[in-house]
């Protein structure tokens, strides 16, 4: 075989005289350039997670039963989630919500009724009745509301309820809506079988507004 016949210098040959695929030349892995924006993804990710649960942190309810002092009454108040279980709804009202409810010592859950329409947000209501006066117990929500972080929106003379008086608060909830509770009491009414003074009637309303905040 002369000069002119032989194969170039860098390309090998095989036994059978096939030239062989040259040997891949040196560069930057694909697989490793991935690594990159697949990173950048996944910070992220977990900063969006983050951010939410430090925004709207899901609160368990609380089990707790224990009485405690509202500074500003003589009425001892107790966590109400027992009683609210009448109207809590596939995790509404959200927790923290549920944890910001008292009612007071002594007093009993007598009904409860569920006012949501299927175009609107969660709007449910408990009845209660407790042997303190109108006075007191309408003292009791004004100042339990505002000690468990209710802003208190107004105070006075209730609607469509004559005698009645209504305490009205709203709230932040984690579910990312703004929740408004309304309680409201009746006047005190006297009887054979009451205790000297008497026996209040009131309701407790929690209801989600329909826009976010």
């Amino acid at each position: 075989m002369s000069l002119h016949d032989a194969p170039p210098a860098d390309i090998a040959v095989e036994d059978h005289g096939v030239p062989l695929r040259p040997p891949p030349r040196a560069g930057v892995s694909m697989k490793a350039a991935m690594i990159v924006p697949g990173l950048g993804f996944f910070i992220l990710v977990v900063f969006i997670g983050a951010s939410l649960l430090t925004s709207n942190p899901v609160q368990p309810t609380k089990t707790s039963v224990r009485t405690f002092s509202v500074p500003g009454t003589s009425l001892r108040a107790r966590p109400a989630v027992d009683d609210l279980k009448a109207i809590t709804v596939s995790g509404q009202p959200p927790g923290n919500i549920l944890n910001n409810v008292s009612i007071p010592e002594g007093a009993t859950l007598v009904s409860h009724q569920n006012n949501t329409d299927s175009a609107q947000g969660y709007d449910a209501q408990i009845g209660l009745t407790d042997d303190a006066s109108q006075a007191a117990v309408e003292n009791f929500y004004a100042k339990d509301m505002k000690k468990q972080g209710w802003q208190i929106l107004n105070t006075g003379p209730a609607d469509h309820n004559p005698n009645a008086i209504e305490v009205l608060g709203k709230e932040a909830g984690s579910d990312g809506y703004y929740w408004e509770m309304g309680v409201v009491v009746s006047a005190t009414t006297f009887g054979p079988n009451a205790p000297p003074a008497g026996v209040t009637h009131f309701t407790l309303e929690l209801f989600q507004q329909s826009d976010p905040d």
